[in-house]
Order: C-alpha cells, then structure tokens, then sequence
C-alpha cells in the first residue's frame, strides 16, 4: 500500500476527499497531473465499498487510454485490499475515505 504523497497540500487532499464522496455530486476538472483520476479510482471504490453494484457504476472518460487507465487503478488496489492485515486494510480505507466499520471492511476484502 503506498502511503500519501507528502507534497500534497491538505488543503488538496481536502477537497479531493470531498469530490470523492459519492454522496455528493462533484465535477473534476483541473490540469493534467493534478490528481483527477486519482479522486475517480476513490469515488468508485467508495461506491463499491457503499455497496453499489458494479454494473451499476458509469465513469465517462474522454480516452479508451484514461477508461483502462483507471480501471487498472481500481483492480489493483482492491487486488492489494484481499491480501492486506485488517490494521493496513483499515488504513487504506480510510485513506479513501471511506467509513470504517465492521460491513465496509467485509465488502473491501
């Protein structure tokens, strides 16, 4: 599990937590590089861990390229999820932000 970048002000980790939130409506657009898929592999992580059904979830993208780029993002993180200790499991939960509980972590695995 990679732990979060350190140059990465809080104020811009803030507002990616909040445009992750699939309880809110969010638009993402912002420079190159500057974290946007990272806040949609953690909005539909935080779908699926909310218990929304896969074939439920509709990203659009502009580029075959960034729709598979982000799709490997999400399959290898949960990958890594199955084989990680409940502590490190916990942590990268709620490094998503995600709520912790007993039912989050069951769906995460």
């Amino acid at each position: 599990m990679s732990s979060p970048r350190p140059d990465i002000p809080d104020a811009v980790r803030d507002a990616q937590a909040r445009a992750s939130n699939p309880e809110a409506s969010a638009f993402v657009a912002a420079n190159a590089g500057s974290g946007k898929t990272h806040v949609l592999v953690n909005r539909v992580i935080r779908l699926l861990l909310n218990g929304v059904p896969p074939e439920k979830i509709l990203c659009i993208t502009f580029t075959k390229a960034a729709a598979a780029n982000m799709a490997q993002r999400v399959f290898e993180t949960l990958g890594r999820w199955v084989t990680l200790p409940d502590r490190q499991l916990d942590e990268a939960i709620r490094t998503v932000g995600a709520p912790l509980n007993a039912g989050t972590r069951l769906r995460a695995r």
